[in-house]
């Protein structure tokens, strides 16, 4: 008996290739027997390939309903182009979603009972979550029982509370939303962030959140609130004067002396300009500030014995510093600024080596940097405070600059083989693609890079032995490559960073090790503003942040 053998052929190519081949029909309108009307736009169809895809048309379609004898259904009520890009998604197994209209893409992909667009949407609106798009993301979540993705923007709301206090749309949360937050314990926000943000909300609507205000109000710590922030809601706030249960808890206090002062939120406190750099000793185990205006030194933090000596990298993220060890392990010093702030052991690492960093998005993107084969990526998510593998490097190597600029990760120049290399490459982190950039006049690697007004700034490094001092511009808009000056000293392995608008090297190997040099694109001019002689300083670590003066 003859035995049939399986002829091997990419099924994933082949179900690729129908699909394209039924999307050209529809598009030219060959062998199409259906009808989509919405709005003024009309869709035709095959009705074999909307009911396999889609449970709504199958219902639709499968018996003698008044749009199956019609060969037409009028889609009332809906968005022209959600529609079309659902019908779209049905043919190819592909979508996109704009801005201004996702809301309205998960509703039609949900009447449309297109499970894995909805899943696609939720996705995406994860990777997008910031605080101005919060709200709406949220009452997607609810309104289309989106679990994951709600579990999600809770823990956001926990870590961001702040911010989304301050955002435009805080004011349409619903009443029980804003109830759970200001109650629950996990959120990040003292009780006079919530306090001022409880009366934010309330003032969108007076009358109808009144009696919300001060069932919430009365539920709050009053005896961690500023006493200079009580003479202010006593002395200014009609939501205090109009509820006098409000006010008697508040009333007795106030103390005469006291000077009344509004509550800035923990976020307004630092939207500061960064002012300072941070700069990690070794001979004094500690993080230290330095002010290029006033040329002083502040500390800020010891380190413990068993972070400085790790070789690292730091990032700042929000108002907290994260140390990176190339042992895999990781560190965070939350709210750095405060007194009692201590350092905190996070979750490991998934590859071990030297590495390049970037903070991206509300997130930090890990780049592997230990051997002419590296090409792994991390990303490390600030809510699930846990690491994951992300979309790889497409080319191998090592020794890259990384800067997060206009919208994407460049990852730039390094080693291949045995060469410097000029790529240039460009991750798209929000769709995790990669794609390339012009690249650079000449090979270099160990160099640093920082963006600024809308350009990349590559510094120093070596094109593969000696150390560079040269200093070239990449023009993001344009694709195009100009030299600047140069800086004083040639150095390689360094950090940089950016205050205002110039550009500061700090240490490194090479001539330049000892020093902190400060660019001014106005000029274009270096000059060297610190001498780091006898320091013992992570140069590489160095990064720019705010501090009080």
């Amino acid at each position: 008996m003859e035995v049939e053998r399986t002829i091997p052929v990419d099924k994933n190519a082949h179900d690729a290739g129908i699909l394209e081949n039924l999307n050209r029909m529809r598009e030219n309108k060959i062998f199409c027997d259906f009808l989509i009307k919405v709005g003024s736009e009309e869709i035709p169809v095959h009705k074999n390939v909307v009911s396999a895809g889609s449970g709504y048309f199958k219902a639709m379609l499968s018996h003698d309903t008044k749009e199956s004898q019609a060969g037409v259904v009028d889609i009332k009520e809906s968005n022209p182009v959600c529609v079309k890009k659902c019908i779209e998604f049905i043919y190819t197994g592909t979508g996109s979603v704009a801005d201004e209209n996702r809301e309205e893409l998960m509703f039609v992909a949900n009447m449309m009972q297109l499970q894995r667009l909805c899943d696609g949407i939720a996705v995406f609106l994860e990777d997008d979550l910031c605080a101005e798009s919060f709200v709406s993301t949220k009452r997607i979540a609810t309104t289309f029982g989106c679990k994951n993705l709600d579990d999600y923007c809770n823990k956001f709301a926990f870590e961001h509370f702040c911010q989304i206090a301050t955002s435009d749309d805080f004011k349409f949360l619903e009443k029980k939303y804003v109830s759970f937050l200001l109650h629950s314990s996990d959120v990040k926000a003292s009780v006079a962030d919530k306090c001022k943000a409880l009366i934010i909300w309330t003032n969108y609507e007076p009358s109808g959140r009144a009696e919300q205000f001060e069932e919430n109000f009365k539920t709050l710590d009053f005896s961690k609130l500023q006493f200079e922030y009580i003479k202010y809601l006593v002395e200014n706030e009609p939501l205090i004067h109009n509820s006098m249960p409000c006010w008697k808890s508040l009333f007795m206090m106030v103390m005469s002396q006291v000077s009344s002062k509004d509550h800035e939120f923990m976020d307004d406190k630092m939207k500061t300009k960064n002012n300072a750099i941070a700069i990690f000793y070794k001979t004094s185990n500690s993080l230290q500030g330095f002010y290029p205006e006033t040329k002083t030194w502040k500390t800020i933090k010891t380190l413990p014995n068993e972070i400085s000596k790790k070789k690292f990298l730091a990032v700042l993220l929000d108002n907290d510093v994260y140390i990176l060890g190339y042992d895999k392990t990781n560190f965070c010093l939350q709210n750095y600024t405060e007194t009692n702030s201590t350092w905190q052991k996070l979750a490991d690492r998934l590859v071990m080596g030297r590495l390049r960093a970037v903070v991206h998005g509300g997130a930090i993107y890990v780049f592997d940097d230990s051997s002419r084969t590296s090409t792994a990526v991390e990303k490390y998510d600030l809510l699930t405070r846990s690491w994951s593998s992300f979309t790889n490097k497409p080319v191998s190597g090592y020794e890259c600059a990384v800067v997060s600029a206009n919208g994407f990760i460049f990852c730039i120049g390094g080693i291949d083989g045995n060469r410097s290399v000029t790529t240039n490459q460009k991750l798209d982190p929000s769709v995790a693609k990669w794609s390339t950039a012009k690249p650079m006049p000449s090979g270099r690697c160990f160099a640093a890079a920082v963006s600024l007004n809308k350009s990349i700034y590559v510094l120093g490094g070596s094109p593969w032995g000696d150390c560079l001092s040269t200093a070239i511009c990449f023009d993001i808009t344009t694709e195009t490559w100009t030299s600047v000056a140069n800086m004083n000293l040639e150095r390689s392995q360094f950090g940089s960073c950016i205050l205002g608008n110039k550009i500061y090297a700090v240490g490194g190997s090479g001539p330049g090790s000892s020093t902190i040099e400060e660019y001014d694109d106005i000029q274009n001019k270096w000059k060297t503003i610190e001498n780091l002689t006898g320091k013992g300083i992570f140069s590489e670590a160095s990064f720019a942040l705010c501090l009080p003066t």
